[in-house]
This record gives C-alpha cells, structure tokens and sequence, in this order.
C-alpha cells in the first residue's frame, strides 16, 4: 500500500468530515491571527521605530567635533540615502542691547528628514507644520529666547559679525534631543550665515552632524560601511541612543502590541490541540479498518503524517491570504495611526508565520496521529478495544518550544515572552491539577446525587482525561480573553494617566538661594501648580571604599541634591532612606548606582571645590524619570546643604499653558532659565492615544480568535454527549433530565475555568504592570467580577446551545450512525 497516494485519498475522503473540517479551522485560524498580529504588529513597530526617529530627524547621525568629510556625504547618496548637515553651537546673541546666551543651530537644505518643524508666525501665534530651512540673512528663534530678549518677529539680531532678521517662532524641532534641561533657548539659521559669522574659528566648541534617512536595508548597508571610516572623535547616534522622552512611550507600545500577539500564540496553540484530539479520536476505525485490510501500522502512520502535512500546507496559505488581508484591513483603518501610513508588509512575519504553524501542529496535532499506531484491528468489530488518544511521551515537547520561540524572537521581549507564555504555562499546570481534583470530587458525589446531578456529575468522570484537557483548554482561553480585557479596559487607562493632567511642564534652572521664596510667591500667583523646589550642587566623585567604574560618563562630575523625606516618583528598592536628624548618609538612584558600580555600605568620596567629604550609601531608589519631577542620580543626608555651594531648581505645571506670563518673571530674573517642556509631554501624549487604538483593532482581532478556540473546546468531547444522552434518553430519561445534565457538567467545567483564568489574568496583568510597564497597579474587582459571570455564561450558554441537537435528534439515530 503506497502511503503517499493513500494520503491523498484520506484527505479527500476525510475532507467531507466535521473532524478533519474543525483541525483544519484550528490551523487556518492559527495561521491567520498569527500572521495579522505578527505582520500588522511587524508594521506598526516599523512605523513607531521612523516615528522615533524624530528624535534625530534622521535615520542615523554621524557626529563629530570637527566639519566631516564630504567622501561621508558622497558615500550615503551613492547608497540612495537622504542627507542633510547641521551645525550645533552656543554663542551670546544680541536684540539691540540685551543678550543672551542662545543656542544655535545651522541647518543645510534636507532638513529635518524625518518630522517636521512647527513654526508660527509671531510671538504666541498659532503655529503649523512645515519642513523646510531658514533663508540665509533670517532666523528662526524659540519662544522663551523671544520672551528672555524681548524680541518678536521682524526684529534683527546680531550673530558673531552677521545680523540676521527674526521671521518666526520656533515652536518645535524634532531633534530637539529630548533634554529638558538644555538651559539655552535654540536659534535655528541658515548653515551659510552660520559658516560666514565667523564664529567656527579655531577653539569653537561647535559640534559637526551629518543626518541621513532612507530604506532600512539602506540605513544598514550605510552604517556597517560607515563605521570602518569613522575616525577616534567622530560616532554614530542612532534612534535607540536619542535621549528623547518619547523613547519610554514607545518602548510601551511595543509591549502593549506584544501582549496581543502573544496572547494569539496561545490562543493559536489550543485550537490546535483540541481540533487535533478530537480529528484524531474520530480516525480510530479508519486505523481499525485499514490495518483489516492489510495496511501495516507504520503505513497508516505514514499516511496520516503526510495527510497532516498537506493539510498544514493549505492552512498555511489560506490563513497566510486570510492573514494579510485583515492585516490590511485592520492598517487602513488605522491609516491615520501611528507615523501616519504604515511601511509595506514584508515577508519575514508571514514565513516565520507558516514555520510557526507547521512547528504547532508538529507538536499538537502529530502525537494524537502517532498515538493511533496502539488501535487494533478488531476494533471494528469489538468497541470495548478502544484506544484513548492523547498526548503520550515527550514527542510534542521540542516542537512546541520551538513554535513559541518564533514569535519570542519575533518580538524581541523575552522579559514580555516569560511572563505571557511562563504565566499560562503555569495557569495549564493548576488548571489540570484543578481539573484533576474535580473529577475525583465529582465520582464521589455523583453516587449520592440525584438522577440529573448523578447523570452531569458522573460525566465528567468518565471522560476524566478529556475533562482535564477541556477545562484547561477553557482556561487558557478564558484567560487570554480576560487579559486582553484587563489589558484594553485597565492597563491602557493606567498607562494613558501616568502623565496626570498636572504634569510639571516648565523648569526653572539657577536660582539663587535668596530668590526662592519670592519665587514661590510668583510662581503661585501666575497660577503653576505642582511645583517643587530643590537644591542642587555640582560635586565630583573622586573616591570609593568599594568598586566604582570611573570610567563611566555618569562617574565623573554629577549634580546632587538633599532633602530630608522620600521626593515624589522615587521608591526604595534596598537599604533604608535616611532620616530628617541623619548625617553622612546618601541615598543613590538604582541606574546610576548599577552604571558606576556602587552598592549598600560604600563609602562615596566627593569633592566640591577644595573640600571634600564622605558619604555612606543607605539606600537604592528606582526613580520614575518620566514623570517630570526633579529628580537626582544622588540624594544627600540634609546637612549637606550647610557644606555645599548650591542653587535652585523647580519645577511645575501652568494651569492656563501660556507662557507669556512668565515674562515678567524672566525680566526681573535674568539669572534664571526659564525651560518649557510641554512639546515633550504632548508628544508622548500623543503617541500614547495613536497606540491605544492601534492596540483596540489588534485586541479585537485577538479576541475572535479566542472565541473560536472556546468553540472548539466545547466541541471536543461533543460526539460522547451526544451517544451517553442517546443512551440514557433510550432507557427512559426525559430531555429535562438530560438537558440539566448538561448544564451541570459544563457549569462544573465553566466554574473551575473561569475561577482559574481570573486568578491568572490578574496575576499577569499585575506582573505586566509593575515588571514592564513600571506603573503601580490597581485593579478594579468589578471588572473581575464581570469578567468571570461572563466567562461563566459564555461557556455554559456555548456549550448549551451546542449539544440543543442532541436532544432534538431521535435516539435512534444517533446509536445507529454514532451523529
């Protein structure tokens, strides 16, 4: 018997049949959410990456402290690549008699590649969008410089030995480099007025970056050929190195994206295994009947492999084009999402789709078809010889692990992948014990039960070993559908309002110790909100009892503070926060602590002018850099104040957003900068509404997903309900009796899973907060409520409306044709 043509014939024999129809759903389904999730999420994380690139207005950056070679600029456009060149550098400009220092950018035409510049037409002016550069002899200055001068549009200003006309605000730069403490107002002017204000001469400290922006492959080419070119004082900036506040939000909404395609995995991996039980069950008196007629064990097996196979190949490509098309569908309507027009798919998401598919079903829906080996031929003549089908040995195991190493490697979040995947993993292992444990209850109490319980309750013994697989199954789905629930109703909110509305938008930098109370009167009454008030001191580490790296950038020449209680956005991690009363105590920031080398117990030496003094590490914080508090790297006991030379800085959030009443401030203050950050802060707002609805359309794609996987569980032991009610009904039980029957076991199996699966959503959506998203929190029990009656209804009101055929058929029918 030839197994390849025999594989053939199964499949067309076989595809006129309810079970191989449902196997092949569960990999069509599995390839299609797999490849939508996968390849939209591949585009959206594409968009998000240009998106970031504002943060250089470019692709890549070659910097450096001298002007670089025009071979650098040759080379990128050789390569099909977009350049422009820009100047950097801080001098004093002059607005008739007052000054100030400003600083100055010199742009070449090209500029920004990447975003776009917002200007206005005056001081306060609504601004627009627009990508283009300042005509030689005029410039582009920011608000606050315009307040700090007194300036408006259409006065002159004098640039080293050029004087240049003011013809716009400068709202926003892309590359504005994310540092909220960039003391200098910018000045954007045309790189050739820059280059003839003689101002680069020798001993200029001016800094030389070349911006280029194409194709990803492109960019890539470019940076390994570049790289063998670029001398000791020249280096590459790419988006990962732009210190842009941005950079946080949109590391989240990968996460957020991640979580959906994961959840898909998983959804993906039950369907599978439930089609494959249940196709694989209903093949036993095919193997009965082949295996009479001559057919060996290994050709049956062989067959069945290689039917499996073509099946998986025409999955594969249905649910590939089913893929790609909702992809599409789900890209256009988000057309205007995040980075506007996504990028083309490609086609990496869909092969390692497919490869995805074929690893699941190797792992899934192979065991069950090997399994069949053990059916004997007398089967078809003697029912009691009945084989059960499962999952036997460690066959699945590689498989498996190698189909959910795809998507891990995929997304790149193992921390993510460990906690989604390692969460259900440990949810399947409780579900089963849990499964386990309400099979041995149900056999005791089904013998004193009545006649409908005893009937529902001892079903559920009797097919102990599906039951386990069922009720696991419903977990895992239930609990995916609740953290897809939990994570778009609760951990988006969160994530929307970890920036609350009072978020400080303003810094206020060097001011004197004279001038803080008349400055927190000011202040107040211009209407700032939020506002705090810190010392600061410049301090040098010279010295440690322990370890410290002082090669480190962040080793050298730091900014201190002291304060006598925990400041807002930090939170102790080990040691203890010292005391109002205490002395010599310092308390360290857990990134500047593991970048240097510090740890609990070392002494820290620093130095400030010719003093120097010690200082015992207490306690490490993890401090909330995106909350636009004042926060240090290093947190001194309070009597450093009395030792160090220090200034002020504050921050705070104005209630009515308009700056110009901070003119006054800056006037009678000219020591002090005034530094507006509210660009930032409604970038990231911005980013955070793009993604939350990226996310809602994936999330929703996820969740049809887990529909049909809860289908398909209550599915798989549908046709033994179905012979047991026949049986009973034909011995006089009423559809009544049995119809409660019914209800009773899957209520049992509904109750079980759904307890469990709210547990384990609430587990992962905790561990998902505090782990990746860095946010406290604080789940509302209503929705859990919510979420478990209705994960209870679904299942039992699904499964009730399922097995209605089953007492709406005769009897008789079903015991003579097993349907």
């Amino acid at each position: 018997m030839n197994s390849f043509s025999l594989s053939f014939r199964l499949l067309l024999r076989q595809s006129r049949s309810g079970a191989l129809g449902l196997l092949a759903a569960g990999l069509v389904v599995a390839t299609a959410a797999l490849v939508a999730v996968s390849s939209f999420t591949d585009r959206v994380g594409r968009a998000l990456e240009r998106e970031a690139g504002e943060a250089l207005a470019a692709d890549l950056i070659v910097a450096g402290r001298d002007r670089l070679p025009r071979e650098y600029f040759e080379l990128a456009e050789s390569m099909g690549l977009d350049t422009a060149e820009i100047i950097l550098m801080s001098t004093a400009v002059f607005v008739g008699d007052d000054s100030m220092l400003i600083d100055v950018k010199g742009v070449a035409g090209g500029y920004p590649l990447r975003g776009e510049l917002r200007l206005a037409d005056r001081l306060g002016g609504e601004d627009e969008a627009v990508r283009a550069i300042p005509e030689r002899g005029t410039a582009w200055l920011e608000p606050r410089g315009l307040r700090y001068l007194d300036a408006d549009v259409g006065d002159t200003t004098e640039l080293g030995y050029s004087e240049l006309t003011i013809t716009r605000s400068l709202v926003f730069e892309p590359d504005r480099g994310g540092s909220r403490f960039m003391l200098a107002p910018r000045m954007m002017v045309n790189l050739e007025d820059l280059l003839e204000s003689e101002l680069l001469g020798p001993g200029a400290r001016a800094r030389y970056r070349m911006l280029v922006a194409g194709s990803e492959n492109d960019v890539d080419a470019f940076t390994r050929e570049i790289e063998t070119r670029l001398g000791e004082e020249q280096s590459l900036i790419t988006v990962a190195d732009a210190e842009d506040q941005t950079g946080l939000a949109l590391t989240q909404a990968r996460r957020f994206l991640g979580i959906a395609a994961l959840t898909t995995v998983i959804l993906a991996a039950v369907a599978v295994l439930l089609s494959a039980l249940r196709f694989s069950h209903a093949q036993r008196d095919l193997v009965a009947l082949l295996k009479s007629f001559g057919a060996t064990g290994g050709q049956v097996m062989s067959a069945l492999s290689l039917m499996l196979l073509w099946l998986v190949g025409v999955a594969v490509v249905l649910g590939g084009l089913a893929g790609l098309g909702a992809q599409a569908i789900i890209a256009q309507i988000l057309a205007e999402g995040p980075a506007g027009a996504l990028p083309p798919p490609r086609a990496m998401p869909v092969l390692s789709s497919g490869l995805f598919t074929v690893l699941l079903a190797a792992g899934f829906a192979l065991p069950p078809l090997l399994n069949l080996r053990s059916v004997p031929p007398m089967r078809i003549l003697n029912r009691s010889l009945d084989t059960r089908v499962g999952l036997k040995g460690l066959l699945w195991v590689l498989p498996i692990a190698g189909a959910l190493a795809i998507p891990v490697l995929q997304l790149g979040h193992l921390r993510l992948a460990l906690i989604v995947l390692g969460g259900s993993a440990l949810l399947a292992l409780t579900l089963a014990l849990g499964g386990w444990l309400a099979m041995t209850i149900t056999r005791m109490l089904s013998k004193r039960a009545t006649s409908a319980w005893r009937f529902g309750l001892a079903g559920l013994h009797r097919r102990r070993a599906a039951g386990i697989i069922q009720v696991t199954a419903l977990g895992l789905g239930l609990m995916s559908l609740l953290l897809l629930m939990l994570v778009r109703t609760e951990l988006l909110e969160q994530w929307r309002g970890s920036l609350p509305p009072d978020t400080p938008d303003h810094f206020l930098v060097n001011i004197q110790p004279d001038q803080v109370e008349d400055f927190e009167d000011e202040l107040i009454r211009v209407g700032a909100r939020n506002l705090q008030i810190r010392p600061m001191a410049n301090v040098n580490l010279v010295g440690s009892s322990g370890t410290i790296r002082q090669d480190d950038r962040m080793a050298g020449q730091i900014n201190v503070s002291w304060i006598d209680e925990l400041p807002p956005a930090n939170e102790v991690i080990a040691g203890e926060f010292f005391s109002p009363e205490a002395t010599g105590e310092v308390s360290l920031a857990d990134m500047w602590a593991q970048r240097v080398g510090a740890r609990l117990g070392d002494e820290l030496v620093f130095e400030s002018g010719a003093r120097q003094f010690t200082a015992t590490v207490t306690s490490i914080r993890e401090v909330d850099w995106n909350s636009f508090n004042v926060n240090f790297f290093v947190l001194l006991s309070p009597e450093a104040g009395d030792i160090l030379p220090h200034q002020y800085i504050a921050s705070f959030y104005l209630a009515d957003g308009d700056g110009s009443v901070l003119r006054p401030v800056s006037r009678a203050y000219p020591n002090v900068s005034i530094i507006d950050v509210g660009a930032i802060i409604e970038r990231i707002g911005e980013i955070i509404d793009r993604v939350s609805s990226a996310a809602q359309v994936v999330f929703f794609f996820t969740l049809l997903a887990g529909i049909v996987v809860l289908l398909a569980a209550l599915e798989a032991t549908r046709d033994e309900r179905r012979h047991e009610s026949a049986l009973i009904r034909t011995l006089g039980a009423d559809n009544a009796m049995v119809g409660r029957g019914l209800l009773i076991e899957y209520g049992v199996m509904a109750l079980l899973a759904a307890f469990l699966a709210t547990i384990g959503s609430a587990v992962t959506g905790w561990l998902l907060a505090r782990e990746l998203f860095e946010f406290t929190y604080q789940p509302s029990w209503q929705l859990f409520a919510v979420g478990f009656l209705a994960a209870v209804v679904l299942v039992i009101g699904s499964g009730w409306l399922g097995n209605r055929s089953v007492l709406a058929t005769p009897p008789v029918r079903i015991l003579r044709t097993g349907r």
